[in-house]
């Protein structure tokens, strides 16, 4: 009701609702990347960890250098390391072999840079609930994605959110290499199942300890 420095008396909470339809405009199931290191998201002691503006409106130029090349979305990097924080405003998960042959899910720690995100943290609850997968939060440099890729161990990259839900990734973009993904060509994909776990638990088509029923409402 007034301008000035003071506290708020008052507020007012609104919540909208609207079908939609792709997140992405791509008219394939996957999305490509562009993985430029002049360009930061967050660094240590920022607000990268935060639901804030201010960090999306600086994306926005870069964003568009990204569509002008015929790609999706921005991998952001931070560090001399080149180490892979988040894609556009997703957590990114990679699945990878590790030295010992298996199948590995990992995705960047909570240090202080990514948003802790509820689907990154569902992804991690629904692999540990399985026992199956072995997962691991930890940093993932742009050379190890490179050395994976030449030697055929990298399997998936996705981005994680809650407009994307799991977005396949097909490429990166990276100085002057075109690193290709073979995500949706995966046999029992992990991306795929996670997705497919997901939305049932969305929809109601399976019981969940996460999906509460709640009363109608004239009751």
């Amino acid at each position: 009701p007034a301008l000035g420095v003071a506290s708020c008396n008052s507020a007012m909470l609104f919540a909208i609702l609207c079908p939609v339809g792709a997140y992405f405009e791509s008219k394939s199931k996957t999305i490509s990347l562009l993985a430029d290191p002049n360009h930061t998201r967050a660094w240590p002691g920022g607000c990268g960890d935060k639901k804030m503006g201010s960090n999306y409106a600086p994306t926005i130029h870069i964003q568009a250098e990204a569509a002008k090349r015929g790609l999706q979305q921005v991998l952001w990097l931070y560090g001399e390391d080149d180490l892979l924080t988040e894609v556009g405003t997703m957590n990114i998960f990679m699945v990878c072999l590790n030295d010992q042959g298996e199948r590995e899910l990992v995705t960047p720690p909570l240090d202080g840079l990514i948003l802790p995100g509820i689907t990154r943290q569902s992804i991690l609850e629904l692999a540990q609930a399985w026992g199956n997968i072995k997962f691991t939060e930890r940093n993932i440099p742009m050379k190890e994605v490179i050395f994976l890729e030449k030697h055929k161990r990298l399997l998936e990259l996705f981005g994680t959110g809650t407009a994307g839900v799991i977005s396949p990734i097909s490429s990166i973009t990276y100085k002057d290499q075109d690193i290709q993904v073979p995500t949706i060509e995966q046999e029992d994909a992990i991306h795929a199942k996670l997705f497919k776990t997901l939305t049932d638990i969305q929809y109601g088509r399976i019981q969940h300890p996460w999906a509460i029923a709640i009363d109608d409402y004239d009751k």
